[in-house]
């Protein structure tokens, strides 16, 4: 009988719309191989799942667990962040249990079942959730965190920000750095083991979150799915830009920043591109901004982002961050398709080199993204030559089956191996080295 599996997550897997969901449904799909799976989605207060959605990933993961969670107070949460118990976003309280009890009830085996929850969002819901039901002791907790949070409010207060507004954000993200590495510490110290998908990610885990992390963290960098490596290289028929975001975060600004900085010089230097930009989230004026911009248009979702990956020349992926790994970045890149954005869009993999890998741009800088974007639309061999080489570089280090066996392996409480684990490293960023200054 395979061994039983408690998948924890604060999303629906499918369909997978950003960083959170999109390694999950792989997840699903590869551990369902070899365990007995029930997906416990960790739903916040009032706010019921859409029903469609729901019957899909039923469907797809068999049926799924549901436990309501309420936010703490506001005050309460900035207190707890004060003291170093809890992240502010992450201040939750168990309303609803009644489905992980019947469970219990009926197999009382579920109790001690490994469990698995991503991302850290979910890690700190599961643990309000825990606290309200001291009878279920799973035996061994992996949490894939994929970035590390205190990693990101360091690159909050230290990235330039616009406006009186903007330099407010950036005084209180340095208030709050310190106290967040504190609060990260204590809600990982209930995870045997803990997965990021860097060298930078888990340096940033030493430096900033404390050795006792870093001692039981790995690497399970996110795969690519295999039929992106299996669609037909050279030459694009068209000077077509490509960005896939989820546009309800941090990529609102970002896109519309394209859009306004950036395409009208491309334009201007190749006269007949044209942008597609597929994302949901938008708000009204990102809207007003997308639909005014002069030959682009606007997806809200694609089903299967091959086709677009196809027909496209160049995609963009314009990220200054120090940590993560980009998922847009490796489908570009394994769809053979040059990718131009930041440095940073390169995190963690091995061996990039710009100019022949993709192009990787040490700051925002409208022109120098634009004329990057431009010599490789009007040059389609070399934007071809530049693609295969990508792909090249990702094809073995960056698939789903080999973080399905880093999962297994931790699930497993195999050691660690951190020093045997070469696959990754931080290309062209330095974020990790600065971080113990």
């Amino acid at each position: 009988m395979p061994e039983r599996l408690l998948v924890v997550a604060d999303q629906l897997p499918y369909p997978p719309r950003n960083g959170a969901t999109l390694p999950l449904v792989n997840y699903l799909e590869q551990l369902g191989r070899t365990h007995e799976l029930r997906l416990l989605l960790l739903r916040d207060g009032d706010r019921p799942f859409d029903a469609a959605e729901r019957a899909d990933n039923e469907r797809r993961f068999g049926p799924l667990l549901e436990a309501t969670v309420l936010r703490r107070s506001q005050i309460r949460r900035i207190v707890d962040e004060l003291r170093g118990r809890g992240m502010y976003q992450h201040g939750w309280r168990a309303a609803d249990t009644q489905a992980l009890s019947a469970l219990a009830e009926q197999e009382p085996a579920w109790r001690t079942a490994p469990v698995l929850a991503t991302p850290l969002s979910a890690l700190a819901r599961w643990q309000a959730v825990r606290a309200a039901l001291p009878g279920w002791q799973p035996r061994r907790t992996v949490v894939v965190v994929h970035d590390c949070t205190a990693a990101e409010y360091r690159w909050r207060w230290r990235s330039p920000q616009a406006g009186m507004l903007g330099r407010v954000k950036a005084w209180s993200h340095w208030l709050r750095a310190p106290r967040v590495a504190l609060a990260e510490a204590a809600l990982l110290s209930a995870a045997d083991r803990v997965l990021v998908q860097t060298e930078a990610d888990r340096e940033a885990m030493r430096c900033l979150v404390g050795p006792d992390t870093a001692s039981r963290t790995a690497l399970a960098p996110n795969g690519v799915r295999s039929g992106l490596f299996d669609l037909a290289t050279g030459l694009s028929p068209a000077p077509q830009v490509l960005f896939v975001a989820d546009l309800s975060g941090e990529y609102g600004p970002v896109a519309e920043w394209l859009c306004r900085a950036v395409w009208p010089r491309v334009r201007a230097a190749v006269p007949g591109a044209r942008l597609t930009v597929v994302g949901r989230g938008a708000g009204p004026a990102l809207r007003r901004c997308l639909a005014g911009t002069p030959c682009a248009e606007h997806l809200e979702f694609a089903a299967d982002l091959a086709p677009l990956y196809v027909r496209s020349r160049v995609v963009w992926s314009p990220l200054w961050k120090g940590f993560g790994l980009i998922n847009k970045t490796l489908e570009a890149m394994a769809a053979a398709r040059p990718v131009v954005g930041g440095l940073a869009a390169f995190n963690g993999i091995a061996g990039f080199v710009d100019g022949v890998h993709g192009r990787g741009l040490s700051r925002p800088d409208p022109h120098a993204m634009a004329d990057a974007t431009a010599e490789l639309l009007r040059d389609a061999s070399r934007a071809a030559a530049m693609g295969e080489a990508a792909r090249e570089l990702v094809r073995e280090a960056f698939r789903w089956e080999r973080t399905s066996e880093r999962l297994r392996e931790a699930l497993a409480g195999a050691a660690p191996g951190l020093a045997q684990a070469p696959l990754l490293v931080a290309a062209g960023v330095q974020t990790a080295a600065r971080l113990g200054r």
